[in-house]
């Protein structure tokens, strides 16, 4: 029996650290083999759904150029100096974000320069030829950004660290950096240039890279997976009946019930609560971000497919503490 009652009290010391959700339920997993008596090895983590590389998913911009001789024309719509940034050294080499952020300055800008009055034809159907081409190719730099910028590509991968227990810092941030995104990707859909050139991009992507909170949650997803299969095979080897021939009652089971309420619904059941209320608010921001690109399948297979995995090996847990409560004197108060 003393085997049973070994670091019972450790939690408390271990919260003091990085006491993060794959800890605990490796914790929880170290006291259930000790009171039911089992060894298991560990499986190492599958793999994630592959993503296709930043190289394959990029795609050219149309090469459109704006070949205004009248000078004044360019000044008098402001434009010069929206032509002069691109051609700048900086200019040549933005990357995806800062592009589309251009674009919709550019688009903007000229938007307002075709709705003034002009005397050169010549001139005006030059400035709308190249505004429609401007707006044809806008969804390519809006999914270039999507598809290649490094932050939100870092965050697609997925980072190896979980997320704590409860009340995970940059939540609320990242919710907010998605819902701009979105209304980014809603007022490109509305042709309004002013509203979506007025969005900080770098801001909402710079929230994003600070929290790490998508590749955290990600990753949190897949590990309580894994590690909740893992208990289920477990549990599975000790059939609830066989914990308490004839309804007896046993120091065994006082510890059963211990391991319960103090680590499996404390811990256990409030973290992969708190990943389903992360991931029922922030997987429908991505999902709308991302549902026409190449990306959508394989990041519906990392965040809701692994989600929905997770319900299910939890919920096949709790019916093996339900069915040992029913058949042996436990009397827990199951917390679901």
């Amino acid at each position: 029996m003393t085997r049973w009652l070994l670091p019972v009290l450790v939690c408390s010391l271990v919260a003091c650290t990085d006491y993060n959700g794959d800890k605990a339920l490796q914790n929880y997993q170290q006291r259930l083999e000790r009171v039911l008596d089992i060894s298991q090895k560990n499986t190492a983590l599958p793999d994630a759904a592959a993503l296709a590389a930043q190289r394959d998913l990029k795609q050219p911009l149309p090469d459109i150029r704006l070949d205004l001789t009248d000078a004044y024309a360019t000044r008098r719509c402001s434009l010069d100096t929206l032509i002069g940034e691109r051609n700048s050294s900086l200019g040549k080499v933005y990357n995806a974000s800062k592009q589309l952020s251009y674009e919709l300055r550019f688009l903007s800008q000229l938007q307002r320069c075709l709705e003034q009055s002009w005397d050169n034809t010549t001139l005006l159907n030059q400035l709308q030829h190249v505004y429609q081409q401007k707006q044809h190719s806008i969804d390519i730099a809006f999914n270039n950004m999507l598809l290649t910028d490094d932050t939100l590509r870092k965050e697609l991968l997925g980072i190896r660290k979980t997320l704590p227990l409860k009340a995970a810092p940059g939540f609320s941030e990242t919710w907010q950096a998605l819902t701009e995104l979105n209304q980014l990707q809603q007022f490109i859909a509305e042709q309004n240039w002013q509203a979506a050139s007025q969005i900080d991009i770098e801001q909402q992507l710079q929230l994003l890279y600070r929290y790490n909170f998508i590749g955290r949650l990600q990753y949190s997803l897949r590990t309580a997976s894994h590690q909740l299969a893992q208990l289920n095979q477990l549990s599975e080897t000790k059939a609830p009946s066989a914990l308490c021939p004839q309804q007896r009652d046993s120091e065994q089971l006082h510890i059963l019930a211990n391991v319960f309420s103090k680590y499996f619904v404390a811990e256990v059941q409030l973290y992969t609560s708190e990943l389903s209320r992360y991931q029922q608010q922030l997987w429908p921001l991505l999902q709308q971000l991302y549902q026409h690109t190449d990306l959508h399948t394989p990041l519906t297979l990392r965040f809701e497919q692994t989600y929905l995995d997770m319900r299910t090996e939890l919920s096949h847990h709790v019916k093996w503490w339900q069915t040992l409560n029913s058949q042996c004197p436990l009397k827990l108060t199951a917390q679901q």
